[in-house]
């Protein structure tokens, strides 16, 4: 149960996207009417973006499985270059993902919100550059030095 996107942001993903979408989908072997968990990605030409996650219950690893490791898996069976896993989680770091920065937009309709972050905007990206430096010092692969 999504309790933020509505029917008609799905409906429309299937109306306008379908041929892009990927579905990762886990189920209990006891009952497989409906699945247990699941993730949405999105593919465009080589590019595999993920990832909208959802369980109906809290499964052991079930997470990394349907947002990594089997798309992951449908990638390269599918000769996708590139893997984006989606943003945040330190634990995408551990599993080789480099910590990148993101574009996003935003509307505060609370106006003093709204003057709070426009006032402090360039001091929040510097801050989360630096996380995201720090970030990628742990990556678990060697790089050569440029």
């Amino acid at each position: 149960l999504c309790k933020y996107l509505k029917d008609s942001f799905f409906t429309g993903l299937a109306d306008g996207y379908r041929h892009r979408l990927v579905f990762v989908a886990a189920f209990d072997k006891k009952n497989s009417d409906s699945p247990l968990g699941m993730s949405l990605l999105v593919r465009k030409r080589d590019q595999l973006f993920g990832r909208y996650w959802g369980s109906s219950k809290e499964v052991n690893h079930l997470h990394f499985n349907a947002c990594y490791y089997s798309p992951i898996e449908w990638a390269i069976a599918n000769g996708i270059k590139r893997f984006d896993p989606g943003m945040g989680g330190h634990h995408k770091i551990r599993r080789g993902f480099m910590a990148i920065g993101n574009h996003s937009l935003h509307r505060f309709f609370d106006q003093r919100l709204d003057h709070i972050m426009k006032a402090h905007i360039g001091e929040i990206n510097r801050l989360e550059q630096e996380h995201i430096d720090a970030l990628n010092l742990e990556l678990p692969f060697a790089r050569k030095n440029s």
